[in-house]
């Protein structure tokens, strides 16, 4: 039979291929392998996998420079037809039509891609039938190590690759194969059963279609798998199985924002003060008419829905939170209606508070723990008329805006304080959780500690530590200066909190506190939205996250001294806090040692925000570490498996 229409059918889809690849000075034949390798190849390692069936978009090239300007890289021919070439392609062509290619072709992979050796035609004839996949004979040759994030990934999926066979899950960063597995929940050392491996790959498939249906041309800078990564963290793989088609297409959808944010590194917006609001005249005429605010009166308040993990009668720090709210109902009186949710501890009681605020017409809700995030993510995927705010920092989701505070300011302040009244040298630093920003809390007040006193050591402890006493530390290593918690308990009804001084006698001497003032912070969030400047973020123009990181200089915290400092050390501090609100003192410029050697030398500028934000090294002369996280309580581990500051505290967190 004469295949000679579809070979002059394929070879202008490869003349196509290669006119474009042309005008886009790209080279527009195959690559070949022993090429991109160079001599270096030769002392690469190889590893003979067997017979695979191997996806046939993986298939970019061939191994030798034979027969690779024969074809378009889509793999379609360009030779002339009624070539010797053309009539053994057509040949093929006819072979898999009437009985199907059986025998496997011959390929070398190499970073997760694969080069032909033998069965040019069959692929370039398969390709051309748009056949999913094909046998293959494959060796893999492995790259030399190095921290090359695609090496590292390409390594990770090897590992991978022993627990399920499946190349067509392809991630393309560090840590998203260790974290794929989490998310489905199946064992990171043991191969999966057969059931495994063909749910997922059934699954990826239906995703795939999904996403494709959606996304024609797909997300720029990101392949399927990433795309699946994401769904994955909002939804079960089991889903992608029995909902229908209908359903998954919706979901990709709504998932538009967060592939943005996810292809976008610089995917956080740091809010570091607050905007200065927009006046009707500064946001223009057109849209003052078509975009206008929604007017909020006493008729027609804006409603807000505060969720707590615990209850304000027996927490201090959610209290304190509590009062912040109050102080916004009064500021904004007659404008503003707020409700709370307390006890809002787990899965369950938090997507129920938020599905009751959502029936009760809430305009704005916000969730005051880290831990609650996954969960406050989901839910405004489905409620997207209203706002979400959550308690955070660094969480890059463009549909939940996060605020924290820059507490490190206070605590360098608070270091300045401790090591001008420690006789022996030594202070103590009671920490909570091993979360974004707290870590610079504790570098900043060893810092602003050895300007005062270069000797200074500070003694560092983990309340959150399973089975620990840090009062006996401390007594241990004779210290009697300490920064204890922000907040003591009710129950505790203790003088040890903030910063203080144990005398003789063991009276707690205080010597400052910090202050959160969360009534501030609400009332320049919540100003925001009533005045219609809320959504003008900059950021949204840039797929960027939106996180609030306020600090002294809006009024969002504070420090409060006692009686007991000394006027010198008094007046010293105050200096200091006026220098940091005017930018004039950063606690992060200059010469940073930590305890594996120097971070940065003399001169050096401060601290970038991120650097600040993810730190994950403690001081010089910190005398402590960062816990590991099978050492920590059990409340605390959920919190740090969305907010750690290193990877082995972080557990994909399931939405």
């Amino acid at each position: 039979m004469d295949y000679s229409e579809d070979y002059l059918n394929a070879r202008k889809s490869g003349m196509r291929a290669v006119r474009k690849a042309q005008a886009s000075g790209s080279y527009p034949f195959l690559p070949a392998l022993d090429e991109l390798l160079g001599k270096e190849g030769e002392s690469l390692s190889q590893k003979n996998l067997g017979i695979r069936e191997i996806p046939l978009n993986l298939i970019v090239g061939t191994k030798t420079r034979g027969r690779q300007n024969s074809f378009a890289r889509n793999w379609m021919p360009v030779l002339e037809l009624n070539t010797e070439f053309s009539r053994k392609w057509d040949k093929v062509l006819g072979y898999q039509l009437d009985s199907g290619i059986s025998d496997p072709i011959k390929c070398y992979e190499y970073m997760k891609r694969f080069y032909v050796q033998e069965g040019n035609k069959r692929v370039s004839v398969l390709n051309y039938l748009n056949v999913p996949s094909i046998e293959a004979e494959v060796i893999r040759i492995m790259p030399e190590v190095s921290d090359e994030p695609a090496v590292k990934t390409y390594y990770e999926f090897v590992q991978f690759y022993k627990l399920c066979p499946a190349y067509e899950i392809d991630f393309t960063k560090p840590g998203e194969y260790k974290e794929f597995v989490e998310l489905l929940g199946f064992s990171d050392h043991e191969p999966w059963s057969q059931e495994a491996v063909h749910l997922t790959e059934a699954a990826y498939y239906r995703f795939l279609k999904a996403y494709h249906a959606v996304y024609a041309e797909g997300v720029k800078g990101m392949t399927p798998s990433d795309g699946l990564l994401v769904y994955l963290s909002f939804y079960t793989l089991q889903s992608l199985i029995d909902q229908p088609m209908s359903v998954l297409e919706s979901r990709a959808k709504r998932l538009n924002e967060e592939f943005k944010s996810e292809v976008n590194e610089d995917n956080i917006a740091l809010e570091k003060a607050p905007r200065k609001e927009n006046t009707e005249k500064s946001r223009g005429l057109f849209s003052s008419l078509f975009s206008a605010p929604p007017v909020y009166t006493e008729a027609h308040p804006l409603k807000a829905a505060f969720l707590y993990s615990g209850n304000p009668e027996e927490s201090a720090w959610i209290n304190d939170e509590e009062i912040g709210r109050i102080t916004l109902n009064h500021r904004l009186e007659g404008r503003i209606e707020t409700v709370t949710y307390n006890d809002c501890s787990d899965d369950e009681s938090i997507t129920a508070a938020i599905t009751n605020a959502a029936e009760h017409g809430a305009d704005v809700i916000v969730t005051t723990s880290p831990a609650m995030m996954p969960r406050t993510v989901r839910a405004s995927l489905h409620y997207d008329r209203i706002r979400f705010l959550n308690m955070s920092l660094n969480l890059s989701h463009r549909s939940v805006r996060t605020y924290y505070s820059r507490m490190y300011e206070v605590k360098f302040l608070m270091g300045i304080i401790a090591a001008s009244v420690a006789e022996n040298h030594k202070v103590g630093y009671l920490a909570d959780n091993p979360i974004y920003g707290d870590i610079a809390n504790i570098n900043a007040f060893a810092i602003g500690a050895a300007l005062i006193d270069p000797n200074c050591k500070v003694i560092l402890e983990w309340s959150t530590i399973e089975g620990t006493d840090w009062h006996e530390t401390f007594r241990r290593e004779e210290v009697s200066v300490i920064s204890g918690p922000d907040y003591a308990t009710f129950a505790e009804d203790t003088l040890e909190q903030g910063l203080y001084r144990l005398g003789e006698d063991g009276q707690v001497i205080t010597l400052a506190n910090s202050v959160f003032n969360w009534g501030a912070y609400y009332e320049l969030i919540f100003r925001s939205i009533l005045n219609g400047t809320y959504d003008d973020d900059p950021s949204v123009k840039k797929d960027q996250a939106t996180n609030y990181w306020y600090g002294l200089s809006a009024g969002v915290i504070d420090l409060v001294l006692s009686e007991s400092v000394s006027y010198y050390t008094r007046k010293l501090t105050e200096l200091l806090k006026a220098g940091i609100i005017h930018g004039e003192v950063q606690p992060f410029a200059g010469e940073i040692n930590t305890q594996d050697g120097p971070l940065q030398g003399k001169g050096a500028s401060v601290l970038d925000d991120v650097s600040i934000i993810r730190m994950n090294w403690l001081n010089d002369n910190v005398i402590g570490n960062i816990p590991k996280k099978e050492s920590l309580k059990h409340e605390t581990r959920t919190v740090v498996e969305v907010s750690g500051v290193t990877s082995e505290m972080k557990k994909a967190a399931k939405v």
